[in-house]
């Protein structure tokens, strides 16, 4: 790993044209894919109308056990929101298990329109403090040592990432619950 000083705008692309990326999940992981909220949906559908990128899928166990460890301490909140027999709507994947949206140069949405999860993604909150999902499929974690580094090579900071973060709570619905307000973004 080394960690690289200089600016990269086109990491995720170099990652895609790379693979494997984030995009991609191996078979038999979909129903563990994030779930998308209608609003995020919307965006997408206007800026890439009839696409056919979404799935319908069942709030398997599976499914709802990995939400529960991206929001831990927030059980209730999870099963009311994703309740066993309920269903969830999920980026589409091609044969290959990649994202429909992923193309030879990285994603075809546009950075504004593209899920929160996505725009989030290596980075997430837990009890407030910014982390780094350990991926070894993220090139920008294999090239830096440092979150900071991440930060340069992503074009993010740990401000923005906490606003996603609060706007992914919210798109999903997290705002009716005590939990999620507890852990959201702090006004600026």
């Amino acid at each position: 790993m080394t960690d690289t000083s200089g600016k990269d705008p086109h990491v995720c692309a170099r990652c895609a044209q790379q693979g494997p990326t984030c995009c991609r999940l191996e078979a038999g992981q979909e129903e563990v894919c994030f779930p998308l909220s209608v609003t995020e949906q919307e965006r997408i559908r206007e800026v890439l109308p009839d696409t056919g990128g979404f799935e319908q899928e069942p709030n398997s166990r599976a499914f709802i056990n990995n939400v529960r460890r991206l929001f831990p301490n927030e059980d209730e909140a999870v099963h009311e929101l994703f309740p066993v027999k309920g269903t969830h709507v999920r980026l589409a994947l091609g044969k290959d298990g990649s994202c429909r949206f992923l193309g030879p140069n990285g994603c075809v949405i546009p950075k504004e329109s593209r899920p929160y999860y996505c725009r989030l993604y290596p980075f997430w909150i837990t009890g407030g403090e910014v982390l780094v999902f350990d991926s070894p499929t993220c090139l920008a974690r294999r090239e830096c040592r440092s979150i900071n580094c991440m930060f340069r090579v992503i074009e993010t900071n740990a401000a923005t990432v906490r606003d996603l973060y609060g706007r992914l709570r919210l798109a999903w619905g997290c705002r009716r619950h005590a939990a999620c307000a507890r852990s959201s973004v702090p006004s600026r």
